[in-house]
């Protein structure tokens, strides 16, 4: 269902570019618009990887970098799906402006996912999971345990529910 409206879309837009400009000009404007997005590509690229990078060697933050980072493999994606509004959509993430609007847009659903993953996953809860031994309260000198953060005795073992 998607997908079919995604086609209705996306060749409603098209008829509409040759209806205002004639198709051998709605061909060429898209040819150049596709030629265009490349070089901004390349421009954005080594920009928003250099900041990747330098945030990665902890020059800077690392959340508008990796954010950037994944609007830009976004824009890459539109723009490989042939279409008016994706080709324009993929060149509006190439712009900064463009981006600085999305970015919070981004980090929310990012944000989201991560914590919709984290509390999903099975990496989360594997050390905690039967088969991992008991816990015990207490704090643990030299191998053995010799009491409880807040001064009380150690506590009989216990295991740990899993966390999902």
């Amino acid at each position: 269902m998607a997908f079919a409206a995604y086609v209705l879309i996306e060749v409603a837009a098209f008829a509409v570019l040759v209806w205002w400009l004639g198709f051998g000009w709605a061909v060429l404007a898209m040819i150049a618009a596709l030629a265009i997005a490349v070089l901004m590509l390349r421009r954005t690229a080594g920009d928003v990887l250099r900041r990747l990078g330098s945030a990665l060697e902890g020059d800077g933050p690392a959340g508008p970098a990796l954010v950037d980072t994944a609007l830009l493999a976004s824009s890459v994606v539109l723009l490989a799906v042939p279409g008016v509004i994706t080709t324009a959509a993929g060149m509006l993430l190439l712009t900064r402006p463009g981006r600085a609007v999305v970015r919070p847009v981004a980090t929310y659903v990012g944000a989201k996912r991560i914590a919709r993953f984290v509390d999903r996953s099975v990496f989360a809860t594997a050390f905690t999971g039967p088969g991992f031994g008991p816990v015990v309260d207490g704090v643990v000198v030299d191998g053995g345990v010799v009491g409880r953060p807040d001064g009380a005795a150690p506590t009989a073992f216990r295991q740990l529910p899993p966390a999902y």
